[in-house]
């Protein structure tokens, strides 16, 4: 993939792996599955290996395209899985046309993110406000356990999956 492809993705940003999320797919076979869910809904998956440094993932809206970034992240299913996760969350909320929950309720499911050791949440400071909301979402996402990301996705973007 050409560099300028990879500039252009305006919904570009790194993923915070400085911490230890505590349930994540641990196998291959998981991450295929998944990968193959989002698939079916139309989304186009790509391995980039010529990535900026310090960019794990990126999805594309206008191209449904989710981008993931080999040459950062580590040959490792449960970081992978963090930015799958975390990346298939924005698909969602195109899904949804909008965000994934209330503010009050992200308030709450950033805490317990946080309270499971999990906190991510420093990042967001590299974000212009209006991206906050967002991208607080896609991190509590990426903390949830496989099963639960996996229904999320089939309850935002069941209709778009192939039957």
């Amino acid at each position: 993939m050409r560099s300028s492809v990879l500039t252009a993705l305006v919904l570009a940003f790194t993923v915070g792996l400085g911490h230890q999320s505590p349930a994540k797919a641990t196998t291959w076979d998981q991450i295929g599955g998944y990968l193959r869910l989002i698939q079916s809904a139309g989304i186009e998956a790509m391995v980039a290996n010529d990535c900026p440094l310090g960019l794990f993932g990126a999805y594309h809206a206008g191209r449904d395209v989710l981008l993931m970034c080999g040459n950062n992240i580590p040959d490792d299913p449960a970081v992978v899985w963090e930015v799958l996760a975390h990346e298939s969350a924005h698909v969602m909320q195109v899904c949804k046309g909008g965000n994934l929950m209330p503010e009050s309720l992200l308030v709450e499911e950033m805490e317990a993110t946080i309270d499971k050791g999990a906190d991510t949440f420093h990042e967001l400071a590299l974000y212009r406000s209006g991206r906050h909301h967002v991208e607080a979402e896609a991190r509590v996402v990426q903390a949830l356990p496989p099963q639960q990301v996996e229904a999320l996705f089939i309850k935002h973007c069941g209709d778009r999956l192939d039957p």
